[in-house]
């Protein structure tokens, strides 16, 4: 009877690390989002966000296959991944030509998906109405740095 009652409390313990593993996962993945077509203007770009918009001047494409714009609080590897379902949105891999960085951190921009290639960094809360010839139009990936 005395080792059952253990093998239980064991499992009972395991049980819960588990599920509070859990919940803590999913309260760190609440707070991470990427946001589709946030609208024209650097002033569109939310509090703590990065913000890529597909033409200069913080514009997005308004018709087309491209993006718009995006804005994220997390690391994006592949910006081809983003999707929204509809004719309009495709993807927004290689189109960034403008950027807002609305963070307390350096944001690195790459050239190649994974954080590869051509590195075009700015700063904490810095707004670039077109980035420079050589990585415009091909941001692939970007993440705090």
């Amino acid at each position: 009877m005395m080792m059952n009652t253990r093998r239980k409390t064991a499992r009972f313990a395991v049980g819960a690390a588990a599920v509070a593993g859990l919940v803590m996962t999913a309260a760190v993945s609440a707070n991470a989002s990427v946001l589709l077509g946030i609208g024209q203007g650097a002033g569109a770009c939310p509090a703590n966000q990065v913000c890529l918009w597909s033409e200069n001047d913080f514009v997005g494409a308004t018709g087309g296959s491209k993006f718009g714009a995006i804005a994220s609080n997390q690391n994006i590897g592949d910006m081809g991944k983003l999707r929204r379902d509809g004719a309009l949105w495709t993807g927004m891999q290689d189109t960034a030509s403008s950027v807002v960085n609305n963070t307390g951190s350096a944001i690195c921009f790459y050239e190649h998906n994974d954080y590869g290639g051509l590195q075009f960094r700015i700063g904490p809360r810095e707004k670039w109405p077109s980035v420079p010839s050589w990585i415009n139009d091909r941001i692939s990936s970007f993440k705090y740095c």
